[in-house]
């Protein structure tokens, strides 16, 4: 086979659509019309573990991920935003959420987010003060608007169009993270998997439009 034909299986999350995914897709498709493409909205955990299990071909994950089974390459780049309700004051910018209730997603969707939050909460100088988990993005949000408290968030949850919520940069570079790409080290020679790769490998100026710098 050369590739050209069959189904390629690919985990994301919400983070990689707006740092260019999207446009890797367009461009795969453009140079691959006949091979059909499932997505699956999973977490970096749920991804790694269907990778390992054979569920997904290749993954959009965070990054680092450490696991012998496993190739990663660094491909785009996300960062964490403040959410807070509309009218509250952000003139201090992360630091001035310092005495403010955090809600965050649950450390058992993903503790590697929430260890990030917590990082970059630290390095405004403060430990946040969390007072609620929710399951999914869109709750935290709607938590956010509703007025439980503040949180980070990807910059990519402007995405989800939550009314009254403000999402404002941290200015920190301790909130940003890169996106890799992921894949089984057995699987390097699997054409259609080999082809995806080096596409998302090729210089990505068109894949990179909207990244933050």
């Amino acid at each position: 086979m050369n590739g050209k034909a069959g189904l390629l299986r690919i985990g994301f999350g919400i983070a990689s659509l707006a740092a260019g995914l999207p446009d890797i897709l367009t461009r795969f498709r453009q140079h691959f019309p006949a091979v059909q493409v499932s997505m699956r909205d999973m977490s970096t955990p749920n991804q790694i573990e269907a990778l390992e299990q054979g569920d997904i071909d290749v993954g959009f994950v965070r990054l680092p991920v450490e696991r012998p089974s496993l190739v990663t390459v660094p491909v785009l780049e996300e960062r964490l935003v403040a959410a807070i309700p509309q009218g509250m004051p952000y003139r201090k910018g992360l630091s001035g959420l310092r005495n403010e209730p955090f809600v965050v997603i649950s450390r058992s969707v993903s503790a590697s987010f929430v260890d990030h939050l917590v990082q970059t909460c630290k390095a405004a100088g403060f430990s946040p003060r969390i007072v609620q988990e929710a399951n999914e993005l869109f709750t935290v949000l709607n938590l956010v608007r509703g007025g439980v408290g503040v949180s980070l968030v990807p910059r990519s949850a402007n995405l989800m169009h939550v009314p009254n919520v403000r999402l404002l940069d941290t200015g920190l570079p301790e909130a940003k993270w890169k996106i890799g790409l992921a894949w089984r080290k057995r699987d390097q020679s699997d054409p259609l998997v080999r082809n995806f790769i080096s596409l998302v490998r090729q210089p990505r100026s068109a894949a990179q439009a909207g990244v933050p710098k």
